[in-house]
C-alpha cells in the first residue's frame, strides 16, 4: 500500500522523554508514561543536578518506606564498586533489629548495643575521633577543602549538657578539656587508650601542673569540674553502663566484605539519653573515619530510621555538623521519617530533612502532614490531595527543583521476601 509523506507524519506518534536520566539504580516505574526511574545522589550530584546527597524518605507506617531504604537505600546501593553501607538500626522487629535478616542474608554480622552489658562497646574516646578535631587524611594534610568533623571535646562537651540537663558553662568547658588533654596523655604513657572514666578522674583530682597554667588553685579547678565529674559519673554507671564506658569492641568497623555495617540499636531505651547518646557516638565515629580514608574516595550510605526524633539539643547539633561534611566524606545519609510534625521547625532534624534534595513522599493520611510535606519541598499546589491518595508502595519523588515524579517503587521476588515487616503480626518471623 502506497502512501505520501505527509500522510506518514501521522505514523510518528509522540514519545515523552524519559523521566529521569539512565544513570543509577532502579527506583521503579513512573506511573504517567510507564518508564523506568532511575535514581542516584551521587550521580544526580556529579551530573549537577543536585548540591547535596543527603535523602529524606517521609510517610506513614505502612506505607512502604521500609521497603524503599531495604531495596534502593541498601541491596542495590551494594552493587556499585566502592559503595558501602551504614545502617543505624533502631526498629525493633522479633527481638532485634528490623534489617537482622536483611544483614544475614548479605552475610554480615549484627553489631549490637544494649543496656544490660551483652552487646557490644564503642569508646566515647576512642582514638578514631581526634581529640579537638584535627582529624588528618591519609596524605598526613589536614581536611582543608571540608569543615573538620567532630572531636572528642565537642561530643564529650554534648554528651556533658544531656547529662546536666543544661548548657555546658565556661569555667566547666575549661575544666573538662584539661581534664580530657591529661586523660588522653596518661593512658598513652601507660601504653592503653583513654576512657571516660580517666576523664572523670581527673577532674576530681586536677594536678598542680593543670592549675598552674590556668593561674588557678588546685581547690578552684577542682570547683569547676565536681559538676561535671559527678553528672558524667552517674551517666557512665547508670543509662550509658555497658555501652561508651570502655575500650572500642574489635567487632566494631566499616570493613567488613559484604559491604554493609548493621549496628542494631533497637534495645536501647528510647526514653533516657542512652538512644540519643549512643547514636550520636556512631555517628561522630563513623565520620571521623570516614574523613581518615579520605583519600580513597569510596562513597557511603548511611540509612537512619526512625531516630531522628531524638537527635536534639546539643546531640542534634553533633549529628548536623556531621551530617553537613557529607560532600567531602562521601557520604549520603537517608533518613525515614513518618510525619514532618514531630519535629520543631528550629530542631536540627528538620534542617537536615529540609537540605536532602532527593525526596520520596509516601502517603499521609493526615491533611496536615500532606501539607507540611508541601511547604517544606515547595511542592506544586493540590498536591496535599495526591499525597493523601497515594497507595502502597507508590510514591511522590522530587530531586532537587525537578517536577515531582509518581513512582510506583519495584522490587523483585527475593527483595519482597527480605522486606517483608508482617513477620511478627503473622507469627512468621524468626529470632536471631
Amino acid at each position: 500500500m502506497s502512501t505520501t509523506t505527509r500522510q506518514a507524519e501521522a505514523l510518528n506518534l509522540a514519545l515523552s522523554s524519559p523521566p529521569t536520566s539512565n544513570r543509577g539504580l532502579i527506583v521503579g516505574t513512573d506511573l504517567l508514561s510507564g518508564q523506568l526511574v532511575v535514581h542516584d545522589p551521587f550521580v544526580a550530584y556529579e551530573d549537577k543536578v543536585i548540591s547535596s546527597v543527603n535523602v529524606a524518605v517521609v510517610g506513614d507506617v505502612g506505607k512502604g518506606k521500609s521497603s524503599l531504604l531495604k531495596t534502593w537505600g541498601c541491596i542495590r546501593q551494594l552493587l556499585l564498586n566502592d559503595r558501602r553501607v551504614v545502617v543505624l538500626d533502631k526498629k525493633l522487629q522479633a527481638g532485634c533489629g528490623e534489617y537482622t535478616s536483611l544483614a544475614r542474608y548479605l552475610g554480615a554480622p549484627s553489631i549490637r548495643f544494649s543496656v544490660d552489658g551483652t552487646g557490644s562497646r564503642l569508646n566515647l574516646l576512642d582514638p578514631v575521633i581526634a581529640l579537638g578535631g584535627e582529624q588528618l587524611a591519609d596524605t598526613g594534610h589536614p581536611l582543608e577543602t571540608i569543615e573538620r568533623p567532630t572531636g572528642q571535646m565537642m561530643l564529650l562537651r554534648a554528651v556533658l549538657s544531656e547529662a546536666l540537663g543544661r548548657p555546658v558553662s565556661e569555667r566547666e568547658g575549661k575544666a573538662l578539656r584539661l581534664a580530657l588533654v591529661a586523660a588522653t596523655r596518661d593512658a598513652r604513657d601507660r601504653g592503653r587508650i583513654a576512657v571516660i572514666g580517666d576523664v572523670v578522674h581527673h577532674l576530681i583530682h586536677p594536678s598542680a601542673a593543670q592549675a598552674e597554667t590556668q593561674a588557678r588553685s588546685v581547690s578552684e579547678l577542682q570547683e569547676w569540674g565536681l559538676d561535671p565529674a559527678y553528672a558524667l559519673e552517674r551517666m557512665i554507671q547508670e543509662d550509658l553502663a555497658g555501652l561508651v564506658d570502655a575500650e572500642t569492641s574489635s567487632e566494631v568497623h566499616l570493613d567488613h566484605p559484604s559491604g554493609i555495617t548493621h549496628i542494631d540499636i533497637s534495645a536501647l531505651p528510647v526514653d533516657g539519653p542512652a538512644l540519643r547518646v549512643v547514636m550520636a557516638l556512631i555517628n561522630t565515629w563513623q565520620t571521623n573515619m570516614l574523613a581518615s580514608r579520605s583519600r580513597r574516595a569510596a562513597q557511603t550510605v548511611n540509612i537512619i530510621e526512625e531516630g531522628w526524633h531524638v537527635a536534639e539539643g546539643s546531640i542534634g547539633k553533633v549529628f548536623r555538623r556531621n551530617v553537613k561534611l557529607s560532600r567531602g566524606l562521601g557520604l549520603a545519609t537517608m533518613t525515614g521519617i513518618h510525619h514532618l510534625a514531630d519535629f520543631a521547625q528550629t530542631s536540627p532534624a528538620w534542617s537536615l530533612l529540609q537540605e536532602a534534595e532527593t525526596r520520596f513522599i509516601f502517603g499521609q493520611g493526615s491533611y496536615d502532614d500532606a501539607r507540611a510535606c508541601v511547604e517544606l519541598y515547595n511542592l506544586p499546589p493540590g498536591s496535599e490531595e495526591t499525597i493523601m491518595t497515594l497507595e502502597q508502595g507508590t510514591c511522590l519523588l522530587q530531586v532537587g527543583s525537578r517536577d515531582p515524579i509518581l513512582v510506583r517503587h519495584e522490587r523483585s521476588a527475593r527483595e519482597i521476601a527480605l522486606t517483608d515487616t508482617d513477620g511478627t503480626l503473622t507469627g512468621t518471623a524468626h529470632r536471631s
